[in-house]
């Protein structure tokens, strides 16, 4: 890779060559079932006019109702899922925002594979809102807690939790964080 690409999330790497765009390609998509594939596979790099990202106008309304910056939902779901609202993850974690059937129980009696794209966004982007909450605004606990969940960043001393996945997860949500926020003024309040 050279200067003008960035290894993001695994696989996903943003492409800093042309500033008017926002370049992401997802090319892992062994977590997710051949049969639950949208037609718009993560196979090949997907670009966006900068501040055009997908799903704006439902990122922007989960943000409104969470007081989160967009750019942190973004991130989350650029990380978690490439952008595909059909992800499903090795552990059962679903959508957008990949959200645990469990945890979905917490919200609402909707099973989460039943969920729209607004309301993955909604309550992936509500349970995000809980732990920063939880951790006084502190976005890499939080975000370490959205993770691996909010035990056991308590159990780590309010630190991130020695689990590789974990490890890496937050600095690459954080990565694209600031590259949203950089690139895409819009995306933000």
């Amino acid at each position: 890779m050279t200067d003008e690409h960035e290894i993001l999330a695994g696989s996903i790497v943003l492409d800093n060559t042309d500033a008017s765009e926002i370049l992401i390609s997802n090319t892992d998509i062994e977590a997710i079932p051949t049969e639950e594939l949208t037609t718009a596979s993560h196979t090949k790099p997907v670009r966006w006019q900068s501040g055009k990202l997908p799903y704006q106008l439902e990122v922007q309304a989960a943000a409104e109702v969470t007081q989160l910056e967009p750019a942190l939902i973004h991130a989350v779901i650029a990380t978690e899922s490439g952008y595909n609202p059909r992800a499903v993850s090795r552990k059962g974690a679903f959508g957008l925002m990949q959200v645990m059937p469990a945890t979905a129980k917490t919200m609402t009696t909707v099973p989460v594979r039943q969920w729209s794209v607004p309301q993955q966004i909604l309550w992936g982007s509500r349970y995000l809102k809980r732990m920063v909450d939880m951790f006084e605004g502190d976005v890499t606990l939080a975000l370490a807690a959205y993770n691996a969940g909010p035990a056991a960043v308590k159990a780590h001393q309010h630190s991130i939790p020695p689990f590789t996945e974990t490890r890496q997860y937050v600095p690459r949500v954080l990565g694209y964080y600031q590259s949203f926020k950089a690139r895409s003024p819009q995306v933000n309040h």
